[in-house]
């Protein structure tokens, strides 16, 4: 049996990862394509532990942020058991599997504060995608697009630490292109229709 495509949408908070990852999904299928739609954190038992601590709603540790370092190890031992788990065996049955992010989020989330290498140390036994679609946005654009909503901020929204993280995703995108991935770096500001669009020409290389 001919192993499924892995594809990975990427990019900081309020890019449209969420919204284009479904759309993608959508796409696929109406050409007959069998996909898994999942997404990082999971809603498993570490990927719940991770989204409590980047809200800072520990039980009874209200407000007190995590360790980078914590943040690392949490979000690579999520992610091992999500590929090995999940992943893998979805692409060996041939079936594809669209991600709301993976590896790279690690890359530019967690060297903000930690070191890259040791980042990169923590994910080398993970699967690589076939795809990655890096949506790219402005931080100020892309937190506009949140900020009037009703939740809780994450550690990582602000717009100052979104644009330092988009920094990372841009030059990591380069060094992993460099390796031998395939990412596409795709403007996120136009309207979800036009950011689909694209994404279906990128899509439509691997078909």
């Amino acid at each position: 049996m001919v192993e499924g495509k892995f594809v990975v949408f990427e990019g900081i908070d309020g890019s449209g990862t969420t919204t284009q990852s479904k759309r993608a999904a959508d796409w696929l299928r109406a050409r007959s394509v069998r996909v898994v739609e999942t997404f990082e954190p999971t809603d498993g038992i570490i990927g719940r532990v991770i989204r409590q601590a980047l809200s800072c709603e520990w039980p009874g540790c209200e407000g007190q942020e995590l360790a980078p370092e914590l943040f690392a190890l949490l979000f690579a031992t999520d992610r091992l058991d999500h590929v090995n788990g999940k992943i893998v065996p979805t692409l060996e049955r041939g079936e594809w599997v669209v991600s709301d992010r993976c590896y790279l989020s690690s890359f530019a989330y967690q060297s903000v504060g930690c070191d890259l290498d040791w980042v990169r140390s923590l994910n080398r036994h993970v699967r690589r995608a076939d795809l990655t679609v890096l949506l790219d946005v402005d931080a100020e654009a892309a937190y506009e697009r949140f900020a009037g909503e009703r939740r809780r901020r994450e550690v990582f929204e602000t717009v100052d630490k979104m644009a330092a993280i988009r920094e990372n995703y841009l030059n990591i995108a380069d060094v992993l292109r460099a390796e031998g991935d395939r990412i596409v770096t795709l403007d996120a500001a136009p309207s979800a229709d036009d950011v689909a669009l694209q994404v279906q020409n990128a899509l439509a290389e691997l078909l």
